[in-house]
């Protein structure tokens, strides 16, 4: 059972490099709940986004974020995002 994801971004080109070393889905869900706490001041102050990012935003919960990582959980040991490119560019995000 995975209970981690790590992230890892690098561009050659802007000179950019990300690597976040690997996390804790708890962490992440308990950061995502906190953030759900000022859902709706992001909302009430939000307006330059377009209609459909409001709709998106208005419809998610902490529950749907939950089973998102109770799903990724269940998958074991996975890249879900492994992508590179002939110039060096490279983004990875695998779940441990």
């Amino acid at each position: 059972m995975a209970n981690r994801i790590k992230i890892k971004v690098i561009d050659n080109k802007s000179n950019f490099r990300l690597r976040l070393p690997s996390i804790p889905f708890w962490i992440i869900i308990s950061l995502v709940n906190f953030a759900f706490l000022f859902k709706p001041v992001f909302l009430r102050y939000a307006g330059d986004l377009d209609e459909d990012a409001k709709f998106i935003l208005k419809e998610l919960d902490s529950k749907s974020i939950n089973e998102l990582f109770n799903t990724l959980r269940s998958c074991g040991r996975f890249d879900l995002v492994d992508i590179s490119t002939g110039d060096g560019t490279e983004v990875k995000i695998s779940i441990l």
